[in-house]
């Protein structure tokens, strides 16, 4: 929230305009990236609030407790942007509307560039009624300021709505990382909106009974794993399997996927289900361990649950770092099952050459990817931008979604809101199930300004499916894929994913 100047003698306090304060503004500044230029060194500019700042020297400029206009603000984590002249010149974007996307830029990068694709798309249709629409890219990879990943995703989110005054987030990936940021910024009105969040422990985080009038802050395109859980206990009962250890990353995500399935599994007749905990990377004891269970029969299937796909490459590679560990995986009948974040090619790529002998064991399950005309036309668009395959990873088309459905909130805010914030695009999102259909491609953008200018309600369909959220939870549900690796020699790896089953919500 903007920081109010202290309390002054209002006859001796005089709160520059933004025009005035900008004709005062040094001629260059440095960009978004570096240190930022001193303010100080020119006649010192009351303000009220951040806005009177950003206005007047960029985007990084602050109201201080002081009254008065700070230097442009950087942080090491948000050094990429569209437009690119965001973080180069952002002394030109005082008048822009600015949203944040948190994603890491290196294993998240598929995500990061859907959701930069509807910025760029907006771009091409004028922005929103000619205001600008920029983009602000933080990275949440662990070590790039000396913090891990979820401290870090915390620290930029803070940035993005404490100095750069967001009103939403597109992103991150993994629950943990997303309660954290949302817990990091739920007192300043931000709208957070993750594309892969699937944990069920993130219901009722927020609003307990939201409402039009209290809308929720915490959004996902994804539904809860209540159905990808029981997709994979109904799938391994089947088979037959009847012991299962269950290997799961420390956090929201993977400990409210082994309880839902723990509790599917039993109810339909499983027997043991063996818990392993582990932190990210920090599992190859677990590898060994689940190996003698394997070869000594004491359990089935392994069930492997990571938001980072990092962490499935590397329990591949370890399951089979040794003859002995290689014979226990491999065995007939044993299998192993990776969850919704394993489903990427990064996968296949790496693990093709110290891993591939498993690959034939392996299955998963993902939000079923959209099928049609809607889906096609994202990935051509995807594919365009040279941003390579928009199916390479599973939560690409949940992204671009994602930030679609910000820009449509902003949409409704405009013409109902006193002022842009999180609560007003959330309020928004709760006009997006029923109404006209729109489907969500560049080209729809005019249709929705003029139901928001007219205050109808849509009902939209994305690049991920149809977005129908239920008013209570403001949670939405999506069919679930079954999926299993094959050779393909087509393929640069010479294996592919291939879709086993699809399982509609009940």
């Amino acid at each position: 929230m903007p920081t109010p100047a202290p309390s002054r003698d209002p006859s001796r306090v005089r709160t520059a305009s933004p025009a005035s304060l900008r004709a005062r503004a040094p001629v260059a500044c440095a960009a978004l990236v570096a240190a930022g230029c001193s303010l100080t060194a020119i006649d010192p500019a009351a303000c009220r609030e951040h806005a009177d700042c950003s206005a007047a020297f960029g985007v990084g400029s602050v109201c201080g407790d002081d009254g008065y206009c700070s230097e442009l603000r950087s942080h090491p984590r948000c050094s990429r942007s569209w437009p690119p002249e965001l973080v180069e010149q952002p002394q030109d974007f005082g008048d822009a509307i600015v949203i944040g996307s948190l994603f890491g830029f290196t294993d998240h990068e598929d995500t990061r560039r859907a959701a930069e694709l509807a910025v760029r798309e907006l771009e091409l249709q004028q922005g929103l009624e000619g205001q600008r629409v920029a983009m602000l890219h933080c990275d949440t990879t662990a070590g790039v300021d000396g913090l891990d990943d979820i401290e870090g995703a915390a620290a930029a989110a803070r940035f993005l709505a404490e100095t750069i005054g967001v009103p939403a987030i597109v992103g991150p990936r993994g629950s943990s990382r997303t309660q954290a940021v949302f817990e990091a910024v739920r007192e300043h009105d931000v709208l957070v909106i993750s594309p892969s969040a699937t944990s069920a422990a993130l219901t009722g985080i927020d609003a307990v009974d939201p409402s039009f009038e209290h809308p929720g802050l915490l959004w996902r395109t994804v539904p809860p794993d209540t159905l990808q859980s029981a997709v994979i206990a109904d799938d391994m009962r089947s088979r037959g399997v009847a012991d299962v250890a269950v290997a799961y990353q420390r956090g929201a995500y993977g400990e409210g996927l082994a309880s839902l399935f723990e509790s599917r599994f039993v109810a339909q007749g499983g027997g043991t289900v063996e818990r392993q905990p582990f932190e990210s990377g920090q599992f190859a004891a677990i590898v060994a361990h689940l190996g003698d269970e394997l070869r000594t029969g004491a359990i089935d299937e392994v069930l492997f649950v990571s938001s980072d796909i990092a962490d499935y490459v590397g329990f591949l590679v370890a399951a089979t770092a040794t003859d002995d560990l290689a014979a226990a995986y491999t065995t007939a009948g044993t299998g192993i099952f990776l969850a919704d974040a394993a489903y990427n090619e990064m996968l296949l790529a790496q693990g093709a050459a110290g891993a591939a002998a498993l690959f034939t064991h392996v299955r998963g399950t993902r939000p079923a990817p959209a099928e049609g005309t809607l889906f096609n036309t994202f990935a051509a668009a995807y594919s365009a931008a040279q941003y390579g395959d928009a199916d390479a990873s599973g939560f690409t088309p949940h992204a671009y979604d994602a930030a679609w459905l910000v820009l449509y909130g902003l949409a409704r805010a405009h013409f109902d809101e006193p002022a842009l914030g999180g609560s007003g695009i959330a309020r928004g999102l709760r006009r997006i199930s029923a109404g006209d259909p729109i489907d969500i491609v560049a080209t729809s953008w005019p249709a929705v300004v003029e139901h928001f200018r007219g205050g109808q309600s849509i009902d939209v369909t994305g690049a991920s499916g149809p977005l129908d959220y239920d008013p209570d939870t403001e949670e939405t549900t999506a069919p679930i894929q079954l999926w299993a690796i094959e050779p393909d020699a087509m393929a640069p790896s010479g294996f592919g994913f291939v879709e086993l089953a699809r399982v509609d919500p009940q």
